[in-house]
């Protein structure tokens, strides 16, 4: 018994030392979404687009100035959206991406950020087609911070998002969008 109380805490010091990290003393988690359009492409011409997206941040980092970032795609066919508009079928692709978003301040409440990450992509542009591949995305914001110095609030913009996969039938998506966060 006594051994292995030992081996747990050499195994909880261990860990703690190897995966050591500077943290603030609270948690913040930060929620947000995207809106706007693009084109979505599988094995298949280049289709015109519109593109959601929900994201979750933490303020814990990777590395020193990068933040984790996970967020869920869906990328449809815009005449989906359009009134009076029936087709058999609307082409689609879905997905979720995790990034490191780093962001840099020109003045206290203007400010760019960019993402590079994983991403795995659900290919749907044809009715029989249902694949999943695996690549990258990648993102870049521009906006204005409306939270000032406490740090919990909005922050807006606008930006793009390219997403590339490099199995099977090779679907990829772009989004110019729109964005809010917001960070409790």
């Amino acid at each position: 018994m006594l051994k292995l109380i030992t081996v747990k805490t050499l195994i909880t010091i261990l860990i703690s030392f190897t995966f050591a990290v500077q943290t603030n003393a609270q948690l913040r988690i930060a929620i947000g979404g995207t809106f706007g359009g693009g084109y979505i492409k599988g094995n298949s011409p280049f289709i015109g687009s519109f593109s959601s997206s929900l994201f979750l941040e933490t303020n814990t980092p990777l590395f020193s100035t990068v933040y984790p970032r996970l967020s869920f795609i869906v990328a449809k066919d815009f005449n989906s959206i359009i009134p009076n508009v029936s087709k058999p079928y609307y082409p689609y692709v879905r997905g979720i991406t995790f990034k490191g978003v780093t962001t840099h301040y020109f003045d206290s409440r203007i400010f760019i950020e960019e993402g590079v990450g994983l991403l795995v992509l659900n290919d749907r542009t044809f009715s029989d087609t249902n694949l999943w591949d695996y690549g990258a995305a990648l993102s870049i914001n521009v906006g204005y911070d409306l939270r000032g110095y406490n740090l919990y609030g909005f922050k807006l913009g606008a930006g793009a998002e390219y997403g590339l996969t490099f199995l099977n039938t090779l679907p990829q998506y772009s989004s110019i969008h729109i964005f809010i966060q917001y960070t409790y």
